[in-house]
């Protein structure tokens, strides 16, 4: 994934868990029918991206020991 990727997936993942916070403070009726899903969502999102970094940086790394056995000579695109 390209840095511009990264970037803007934070920060999408970061808008729905500040919206989600401001709901639940600010909302008075509907609180946690608006608050927590969108928490929910912003947090999915910024876990994702934190594991889809870890998951390259351990393939990267994986790659420099000379790979697994069994994948063939083909690089996956992804």
């Amino acid at each position: 994934m390209s840095a511009t990727g990264i970037i803007f997936s934070y920060l999408i993942g970061l808008i729905f868990a500040v919206g989600g916070v401001l709901f639940l403070v600010g909302l008075d009726d509907n609180r946690f029918l608006f608050g927590i899903p969108y928490l929910l969502i912003g947090l999915v999102i910024i876990g994702g991206v934190a594991a889809s970094q870890r998951r390259m940086k351990r393939k990267a790394l994986e790659g420099e020991d000379g790979g697994g056995t069994g994948h063939g000579s083909r690089k996956s695109p992804y």
